[in-house]
């Protein structure tokens, strides 16, 4: 079993990883690999978001995407702007990046605030 700061840091890790290699790696297989990464910890972090949960489901809005698509849309913008970032010689590429960046991090930050519910307080009212 692993301690408890370890295991929470695993998809932030994951995906600091992944950026790393996307940022620094200009071959296909390490682009690749860097992706894949990169989604595996997003997926995770999906995971545990959804699994943490405390509003009633009947009470979430349904959207015109598909669940899965909906969660991996801000992480997409991320991957996509570090890849961007990446490629050499691409100076007008700068803007689009950032752009998706600034996008993809206020789309994670925020869905946090909104899936950070407490449960009511037992005490007296």
């Amino acid at each position: 079993m692993l301690k408890k700061p370890l295991y929470e840091s695993l998809p932030y890790l994951c995906m600091l990883c992944a950026t790393a290699t996307l940022l620094w790696q200009q071959n296909t297989l390490a682009l690749a690999a860097g992706l894949l990464l990169f989604f595996v910890g997003a997926r995770v972090y999906i995971l545990r978001s959804d699994n943490r949960r405390t509003d009633p489901a009947r009470k979430r809005k349904k959207g015109g995407l598909p669940k899965g698509l909906y969660e991996l849309l801000p992480f997409a913008c991320l991957a996509l702007s570090f890849v961007l970032l990446a490629q050499p010689g691409s100076a007008w590429l700068i803007f689009p990046a950032l752009m998706l960046l600034a996008y993809g991090l206020y789309v994670l930050a925020s869905r946090s605030s909104y899936r950070d519910h407490q449960l009511p307080s037992q005490g007296r009212f």
